[in-house]
């Protein structure tokens, strides 16, 4: 795993027995911090229902950690995303994404504003 720190920039090997691990990648993401290096930092939200902060790039391929399944006897390499700020470890800086996810407005919007105190019938069935 390679993780950034701007005073010391480095790569670390951890070994995790899948026997005692959940068989995705934030699931060992997870054992390590608990287990092995407390001071790791990574972004998850997915167990919120919140996915993609979770993204890294994993075996030269960028995907969810809590998607990617870890084959059993082999290695696995995470590292950061590329073209991304890192702020630390594995924790990259989300201002652009969320800024244009702003910009974007993907959500639902009213057409009419909403009277309080009055049910909102959302769909008709």
């Amino acid at each position: 795993m390679q993780w950034w720190n701007p005073e010391k920039p480095q790569l670390q090997e951890y070994h995790i027995n899948l026997k005692k691990c959940g068989p995705m990648v934030l699931d060992a993401l997870i054992k390590i911090k608990n287990e092995m290096d407390s001071k790791l930092m990574f972004r998850h939200s997915c167990w919120e229902g919140i996915y993609g902060s979770c993204a890294m790039n994993i075996d030269r391929c960028n995907g969810l950690t809590c998607l990617t399944k870890i084959e059993s006897g082999t290695n696995t390499t995470i590292t950061l995303l590329p073209h991304m700020f890192v702020i630390k470890d594995l924790v990259v800086d989300m201002t652009y994404f969320y800024n244009q996810y702003k910009s974007k407005e993907p959500w639902l919007k009213r057409k009419n504003p909403h009277v309080h105190g009055k049910e909102i019938i959302e769909q008709e069935g």
